[in-house]
């Protein structure tokens, strides 16, 4: 069996979440159809078109300018030639009209869409999935966050779009209360925990691991042999641009303590554009910089920093070499649940509490709004003395979790098996 499957609202380069769950689809995808192809469409198309070159990945731009001005056009010529009996020509729409219309179908891979107060972000969250239905493509949204709906517009739009849809996957149940409250039908809507629990590091796409990567897990590898106590700190460039407080104080202050206890710390982010310089978006590095900026005076031989373009695998790798971690990155969380290494979530979110309640954790889960350090210090004290137990308790959590992850791709091989 051959098949087509296009993938949107995602990228390989930038946001290394919506890489892990980009490359867990492909992953999973060709495990069951090795000869499948993918459309992929990405928000950094020419970045990602550098980063990955496989002859079954053809990808397309998907930027909010490409969407209006080049899919969304061409998906209303490609409905009216169906509609005229006319779909042999469909060679007349550009590149990427003509890669979604041949799509067996589509999966929408982004993390949250139509949530209460991102309303800038309601024309990406249509279009991407408004083109492909115009064509008559399936389109399946994957495990993501969805509401609340409170907000007149947002939930007007999404009671419009998501009924839709021919599949819908809602991370955890809040995210499913939202859209049953929506009035959606219930065929419509499915739990499935996020795709990246299934991320493999033979998942890789991109050339190879990054120098930087392997230098840090030498090092991280060398620490844990010495009997240091390592303790990962993922920001967000998304947290540090809404918290409304001194955020990068707020995590100096954290490594400062945890470099005061004798434990090694690592700095490490889980969105790069080494290129972008002080640009924040999907762009934690500017973060790190910032928080090493405030630690200057301080012995710099048990702090380890990222300061590059890594991938999804190189940060699991170096997750992996964390006693704790505490985390403003989603999936940076999903990285360590998925590896069973204790993880503090400092969120913005109820996406985050939603998924650390699948492991008992919902303790460690600190809002936004919650800038006392001694708090979060006095709970990465006791994952340090509980490690073992925390990562047991994570571990009988996991395999169904996974299982539950894995509901997605059957309810998309059942699509494309049809």
């Amino acid at each position: 069996m051959t098949a087509t499957v296009a993938l949107i609202a995602a990228t390989f380069g930038g946001n290394h979440g919506a890489e892990a769950m980009a490359l867990t689809a492909i992953g999973r995808i060709r495990d069951r159809i090795p000869d499948a192809r993918i459309e992929f469409f990405s928000y950094y198309p020419v970045q990602d078109s550098e980063l990955v070159q496989h002859g079954f990945i053809r990808i397309h731009s998907c930027t909010p300018i490409n969407l209006v001005t080049v899919l969304f056009p061409g998906a209303l010529v490609g409905m009216m030639l169906h509609v005229l009996g006319l779909r042999r020509f469909i060679d007349v729409l550009p590149k990427s009209g003509r890669a979604l219309a041949r799509a067996d179908v589509l999966v929408d891979l982004a993390g949250v869409s139509f949530v209460d107060g991102r309303e800038k972000f309601l024309p990406f969250n249509v279009l991407t999935i408004l083109c492909p239905m115009l064509l008559g493509i399936p389109v399946v949204k994957f495990s993501q966050a969805l509401g609340s709906f409170d907000n007149r517009l947002n939930r007007s739009v999404a009671r419009i779009m998501l009924p839709r849809c021919t599949a819908i996957f809602s991370r955890g149940s809040r995210t499913l209360a939202n859209l049953t409250g929506l009035g959606l039908e219930a065929r419509l809507l499915q739990r499935a925990n996020d795709a990246a629990f299934l991320l493999e590091s033979r998942d890789r796409l991109t050339v190879a691991p990054s120098p930087e990567a392997d230098r840090l897990v030498q090092e991280l590898e060398y620490a844990r042999t010495a009997g240091r106590v390592v303790v990962g700190i993922c920001p967000s460039s998304v947290v540090a641009k809404n918290a409304g407080w001194d955020y990068v104080g707020y995590l100096a202050a954290l490594v400062k303590g945890q470099l005061a206890n004798g434990r090694v710390v690592l700095l490490f982010p889980n969105a790069t554009r080494a290129d972008g310089g002080d640009e924040l978006r999907n762009n934690d590095l500017p973060i790190i910089r910032a928080v090493r900026s405030r630690l200057e005076s301080l012995d710099q031989s048990r702090f380890l920093y990222v300061d590059g373009d890594l991938d999804a695998i190189d940060i699991k790798r170096l997750v992996a070499l964390c006693d704790v971690v505490a985390v403003s990155r989603f999936h940076a969380m999903v990285a360590a649940l998925s590896i069973a290494v204790p993880v503090i979530v400092i969120g913005w979110s109820h996406k985050y509490l939603e998924v650390m309640a699948l492991f008992n954790l919902e303790r460690y889960v600190f809002e936004l709004n919650d800038t006392d350090t001694a708090r979060v210090t006095e709970h990465l004290e006791e994952l340090v003395a509980e490690n073992e137990l925390v990562s047991d308790t994570i571990r009988l959590a996991l395999d169904p979790v996974k299982k539950e992850s894995l509901a997605q791709f059957e309810t998309l091989f059942e699509l494309l098996e049809a």
